[in-house]
């Protein structure tokens, strides 16, 4: 009798919890990417200071797998109320990414990083949405139309090295400026980000077009000057064409690479095209980005291109990118990152360009289950490069 009453008080507790949830409109949602790669990679000789060596890197990999809750409320009149909370784990091992799971905020207050992906709360209508908190850049937006078939994760992308960032293959890339955990965040010099502390606003959609801004106070500290970053992208998506153009700007950051290089500002601009045949889809980016600092301008152009077939179930994909300049030491497969100083930063600049191809296919069971293989090839200036095949499964929830 004691165990009946103690599962119906249970059953009640339940549906009670789901019906709250169902009238706050909450939804509880995921993202599981898992690949196997073999990284065939060599550093060039000036990444270490030590003679090119080779190694062969095995592993399995998460690809950003996340998972995240969403919600809405209508308000009346049109109006509505929204939040989402989005964290990465790991998919191979059951932990939190690195970063996430050792950062203490830079206040002091020793917290870990709880919502490492995103964090916002907002209010939309007809004029638009406005969120508040921590999230991608409108530069990462715009980025983001080029990724291919399976996402902006794996070494499959050119974004892995070659773009939004000065780095090269997955080191200093998607930081996020100023996020709780994450001391000297406004250093890395990389756009394709996350801002915390931003206000961002979002237009409706006006004949295909769409328009965000955001701007963060990267920086809250009383040291002066204090990192801000500003971003505006406009996205217009009509029938067959999409196209988008982005300018950001990062005032009085303090460092390129992980190099602190004294307080100076950067900005970035790029623009992306596409035309979509039906049974084809081409499209290309190209962007500038420099750097003042306060001993000069360091400046990179990237181009990249693709195109994109569907057959049934089936999905392949070719793409090239390159860029002229960058910080190409930020990948040394069998040793690791190792910053370096200002002037070698500043000497070796020109040797940071490097080219990247990659061809991708994928299966899609369903809307939310996809099996995938690709092979990437990239190298650097300094005769460093990488070359990777892999094998992957995607499920969404």
């Amino acid at each position: 009798m004691k165990f009946t009453k103690t599962a119906l008080a249970v059953a009640a507790i339940v549906g009670s919890v789901a019906a709250s949830a169902q009238t706050a409109n909450v939804t509880l949602y995921g993202y599981i990417n898992t690949s196997i790669e073999s990284n065939r990679g060599s550093q060039g000789a000036n990444t270490v200071g030590k003679t090119p060596t080779s190694s062969t890197i095995n592993r399995m990999t998460a690809n950003s797998s996340r998972f995240g809750f969403r919600g809405r409320e209508e308000l009346g009149g049109g109006t509505y109320a929204m939040f989402q909370l989005e964290n990465s784990f790991n998919s191979d091992d059951g932990g939190l990414p690195a970063q996430a799971a050792t950062a203490a905020i830079p206040s002091g207050n020793g917290a870990a990083v709880m919502w490492g992906r995103e964090l916002w709360v907002g209010i939309g209508g007809g004029f638009g949405e406005v969120k508040v908190g921590y999230g991608l850049t409108p530069y990462d937006d715009v980025l983001g139309l080029a990724h291919q078939n399976i996402g902006s994760t794996g070494l499959q992308n050119r974004n892995n090295g070659f773009s939004g960032g000065p780095g090269f293959a997955t080191q200093q890339l998607f930081t996020g400026y100023g996020r709780g955990g994450v001391a000297f965040s406004e250093s890395q010099g990389n756009f394709d980000a996350r801002a915390a502390n931003a206000i961002s606003y979002a237009s409706p959609n006006m004949g295909g077009f769409t328009l965000r801004t955001m701007y963060s106070l990267v920086q809250e500290s009383a040291a002066t000057p204090r990192a801000r970053l500003w971003d505006t992208a406009v996205i217009y998506s009509n029938g067959p064409i999409t196209a988008g153009a982005v300018y950001a700007l990062h005032k009085d950051f303090g460092g390129l690479a992980g190099v602190i290089t004294g307080n100076h500002d950067q900005n970035a601009w790029r623009v992306y095209g596409r035309y979509n045949f039906g049974v084809a889809r081409i499209d290309g980016s190209y962007d500038v980005t420099s750097y003042k600092l306060p001993t000069g301008t360091l400046k990179m152009k990237y181009f990249d291109a693709a195109v994109q077939v569907p057959f049934g179930a089936s999905t392949a994909s070719l793409q090239y990118s390159q860029r002229d300049n960058g910080a190409a030491w930020a990948y040394s497969p069998p040793v690791g990152y190792a910053a370096p100083t200002v002037s070698s930063l500043i000497n070796n600049w020109t040797l940071g360009g490097g080219k990247h191809i990659s061809l991708v296919y994928d299966y899609a069971f369903s809307k939310r289950t996809q099996l995938y293989a690709y092979y990437s090839s990239m190298k650097n200036e300094t005769g460093g490069k990488v070359n990777t095949p892999a094998i992957g499964i995607i499920h969404k929830f």
